[in-house]
């Protein structure tokens, strides 16, 4: 069921020939704003998702099979049951294999086609072909987009807002369609679950006009067991990351609180003026009451909640993009604590609710006078400055270097920014510095001792005592938290036992691979000549021995 039909409000959809233009105008202008990151390489997650996932890279029968099945290796080796997320990839994989340029360009397309969607969807909520022109305009251009549209495995974040869009569009018309999207959606990404809450408030909208079509509830509770047939398997899934670990986490119920709203107003500031975008964010938890983010955010977030929830009761139109924002910021409110508590990526489904609030508010500005023409050159100028600083951070997306630079300008005493000096460090010959930084990051969680291992940055200091020691820690603490999760597939038991070898831990290694031998899987050889080199290295000096983990 189209949005404007399901709320009783009149017929301003665009026509398929002008929605056409939109879209061609919209991918136009997104992939002149990303070209410049349209070379980039694969990123952080994209390495686990795709480079060195071996079940996206082959799409066999089996392949396939093994990423559908809910308590499957793919799901454990990502910590993530999203079989369409990795279906995806793998058709990807077949296209463009390991050139970017074909997976950036799909991106940016695909979030171009959204938001040429969210000018249907707005118009048909009521608001003005200007407002809602303008709206998917500044979504289209939004910086914190930048880090969903430019991150290669961020597609299923595009793809859970698509699926999910589509669904609220398309039911009760076509009710067992919008049932296969909103599945589709919850199998690329959970946020997907925003379309349910805001379905069925358009079905209970619908019991004050009997000319239109009937509310179909009994497909809204298929839509709800869909869902709780997902949640099991990707809560044991999910369960295998473990709670978040380091500094960052609030240490109290009163601090967790405060952080919740703290970042929450970090978001709405975020969502209106894009001040604060950045990678891997680590802002600092608010120890006082008077902390002035916490102290924004009640003062924000109490009157917005009243007003919310009086649209959601009276079950007005602009109650659908309330609840919109909210259910897809529930899941990355904090409540669950995360290592990063925030990213810019999590505002991409809330925006098209913030959006189509801010389009029904304009619809009720006169047709006459200074406040409608003011209103619509504030949002020219605000889609102005966003196109530039979405021009500016695509950059920051061709390379891992780019993005750790990002964040370490934004956070210079978190993870990245501890990392980066701690590698000026190593290039004075600072062992020392470079303890101490690495440290400070272990202790908001960094646990990267493969990186310490092979970054060509600490060559110089590589083979210092001190150095070794310190990677034998971080190594250390990095087996705990694996084998706190439960390292089971082939290539968590490969990467357990090449941890141990760092640490000159033989028999703790060769007991890994031959693990990983024992649950079967790809790369037979491999492990195989790892298993040989680990045994050989077994009946050696552990101190001589150390350096030759399997590679």
């Amino acid at each position: 069921m189209e949005v404007r039909a399901a709320i009783g409000l009149p017929r301003s959809a665009l026509a398929p020939k002008e929605l056409a233009l939109v879209f061609v105008a919209f991918a136009a202008l997104a992939l002149a704003l990303y070209s410049r990151s349209l070379a980039g390489e694969f990123l952080s997650d994209d390495l686990g998702y795709i480079v060195t996932n071996p079940w996206v890279q082959s799409l066999t029968l089996e392949n396939t099979q093994a990423i559908l099945d809910p308590f499957g290796a793919p799901a454990a080796y990502t910590a993530n049951w999203a079989p369409v997320h990795l279906l995806v990839h793998a058709l990807e994989w077949k296209l463009f294999g390991a050139q970017t340029l074909g997976w950036r360009i799909v991106n940016v397309l695909a979030h171009a086609l959204i938001s040429t969607l969210l000018v249907s969807v707005f118009l048909r909520a009521g608001a003005t072909r200007a407002a809602a022109l303008l709206a998917a305009l500044v979504f289209l251009v939004h910086p914190a987009n930048v880090e969903v549209v430019a991150w290669i495995s961020q597609l299923k974040t595009i793809l859970c807002l698509g699926f999910g869009l589509g669904a609220v569009l398309l039911h009760p018309r076509r009710p067992a369609l919008a049932a296969l999207l909103f599945a589709l959606g919850i199998l690329s990404k959970t946020t997907a679950v925003f379309a349910l809450p805001v379905a069925v408030l358009l079905a209970l909208r619908r019991e004050r006009d009997p000319d239109t079509e009937p509310r179909r509830i009994d497909w809204l509770v298929v839509w709800g067991l869909v869902f709780a047939a997902y949640a099991l398997p990707q809560l044991l899934a999910f369960e295998r990351l473990g709670e978040a670990q380091g500094a960052i986490v609030p240490a109290s119920a009163a601090d967790r609180f405060r952080t919740m709203v703290a970042i929450a107003a970090r978001y709405l500031v975020m969502a209106a003026t894009s001040y604060g975008v950045a990678t891997f964010q680590e802002p600092p938890a608010p120890r006082s009451w008077l902390d002035p983010w916490f102290v924004a955010g009640v003062a924000a977030g109490m009157p917005l909640a009243v007003h919310a929830s009086r649209a959601v009761v009276t079950r007005r139109a602009e109650g659908a993009f309330w609840l919109w924002a909210a259910a897809a910021y529930a899941p990355v409110s904090q409540i669950f604590p995360f290592l990063y508590p925030m990213a810019d990526r999590y505002l991409y489904v809330v925006l098209p609710g913030l959006a189509g609030v801010a389009c029904l508010a304009a619809a009720r500005v006169p047709s006459k006078g200074a406040v409608r023409w003011v209103s619509l050159v504030a949002g020219i100028a605000l889609a102005a400055f966003f196109s530039v600083r979405t021009f500016e951070r695509s950059l920051v997306f061709r390379s891992n270097l780019s993005t750790q630079v990002d964040s370490a300008r934004a956070w210079p005493e978190g993870i990245a920014g501890s990392f980066l000096s701690a590698r000026r460090a190593a290039a004075s010959g600072d062992v020392d510095g470079v303890v101490v930084l690495i440290r400070r990051a272990a202790n908001a969680g960094f646990d990267g001792w493969s990186q310490l291992d092979g970054d060509p940055g600490f060559a110089g200091v590589r083979n210092d005592p001190r150095f070794r020691a310190l990677v034998h820690e971080v190594a250390g603490r990095w087996i705990a938290i694996a084998r706190s999760r439960g390292a089971s597939t082939r290539l968590e038991l490969r990467a357990l036992a090449r941890a141990h070898a760092v640490r000159g831990e033989w028999p703790e290694a060769v007991d890994a691979l031959e693990r990983a031998t024992a649950v079967g899987g790809v790369a037979d050889a491999e492990v195989a000549a790892e298993l040989a080199r680990a045994r050989r290295a077994l009946g050696d000096d552990p101190e001589r021995s150390e350096g030759a983990a399997p590679r």
